[in-house]
């Protein structure tokens, strides 16, 4: 029995039935499916092989690092189904690598490129009844890693698992309908030299409340700001962009998640649809039109990007008690970027640029179904 089994007491996890799920209307969690895959690392970081097991709650002590000091880092991925029923997933190496590079920060032992990879599909073939049909929703994915040996001190943790478990999922954010955020100025999401750009547990807990607060107002979420209130930084849950004049803008600043969506769509832009991309701290006077920015006016679409949103277009922002309407429907560039984002990480149809007619289609490569900017495998032809 490896390591990971011993700590996952298997089957006290009861996983929703397949004749209970209603497709058609699925919400963002609250369905179970039946495994889970793993493995645990000592103080040697080597990770045992991955084990497949039944659902069930895992075997800590209370004084598990990560209970006690936080130390614990995350993934967001999503399997969808594609037209032809295969399953895909979206740029699984990216977030390999984004996971060790937030495990060295954290000073956890990180899985290698190939373990990440191995965990996620083996754990995905376990769960494919639990992949919604195609237009239906996704599998979200939820690798996790985490510091779980004792310690009294603050210190790091002698004991790593990495764990992957799933979720089915519809949208979050409907793709066709518009949100509306108001712009956080009491509350920062992350310090200037923090670890806003670790996908950490414990940088989502900070913002339940003034979230919260906003649902309470009427808004869907937060913009939040820098450290001197004066740069956009991101959405509670995403990353933030905006269309200006028929550039695409999207915020950057070294506390901000390194977002593999937002990575997309910014190639996307350049590599497909020729849309000139300005990666750099974006100034919340140029996305409202204040100031020395007055002259042009607010965004013409903005947007947040991420795992879970997609591409969710803004329709209004809130500052300081005032609205700036960005528009009633989805703008042109949102939907085209959200279309062709899909159809790339779903579909993996053959795709053409529009000037050059190069390729940017799926093709075989070690077994896998591989497109020439998203590594996507399908679990079905590993």
């Amino acid at each position: 029995m490896s390591r990971f089994e011993s700590m996952v007491q298997s089957g006290t996890i009861v996983p929703t039935a397949l004749s209970a799920i209603d497709w058609n209307k699925l919400g963002f969690g609250g369905i179970i499916t039946p495994f889970i895959g793993g493995s645990v690392a000592l103080s040697d970081g080597i990770f045992e092989s991955i084990s497949i097991v039944a659902n069930g709650n895992i075997s800590i002590p209370p004084l598990a690092c990560c209970l006690n000091y936080g130390q614990e880092l995350f993934e967001g991925m999503k399997a969808n189904r594609g037209p032809d029923g295969r399953i895909r997933l979206f740029r699984i190496d990216a977030n390999a690598a984004r996971m060790a590079k937030g495990a060295a920060r954290f000073m956890l032992a990180a899985p290698s490129e190939e373990l990440y990879r191995k965990a996620i599909i083996e754990t995905v073939k376990a769960n494919a009844d639990y992949v919604p049909p195609y237009g239906k929703g996704a599998l979200y994915v939820r690798p996790i890693l985490a510091g779980v040996g004792m310690t009294l001190n603050p210190a790091p943790s002698d004991t790593t698992i990495f764990l992957v478990t799933t979720v089915p999922v519809g949208m979050h954010y409907k793709g066709s309908s518009m949100v509306s955020i108001k712009v956080e100025t009491d509350f920062q999401r992350a310090a200037a030299k923090g670890t806003g750009w670790v996908k950490a547990a414990g940088n989502y807990a900070p913002c339940f409340l003034p979230t919260s607060e906003a649902k309470h107002k009427g808004f869907d979420d937060l913009l939040f700001l820098n450290q001197t209130g004066t740069h956009v930084e991101e959405v509670g849950t995403a990353n933030f962009a905006m269309i200006k004049h028929g550039i695409l803008y999207v915020a950057d600043s070294p506390s901000i998640l390194p977002g593999i969506t937002r990575d997309s769509v910014m190639r996307i832009a350049r590599e497909l649809l020729d849309i000139e991309v300005v990666f750099a701290p974006l100034e919340l006077d140029r996305v409202l039109g204040l100031k020395e920015f007055a002259g042009e006016g607010p965004a013409d679409e903005a947007f947040f990007t991420g795992t879970a949103a997609i591409i969710s277009p803004i329709s209004n922002i809130n500052y300081e008690g005032k609205d700036y309407c960005l528009g009633e429907n989805v703008g042109p560039f949102a939907t085209k970027l959200r279309e062709v984002l899909l159809e790339v990480g779903v579909q993996q149809l053959r795709l053409r640029r529009q000037r050059g007619d190069r390729r940017i289609g799926a093709h075989r490569a070690d077994g896998f179904l591989t497109c020439l900017l998203y590594t996507s495998p399908s679990p079905r032809d590993s």
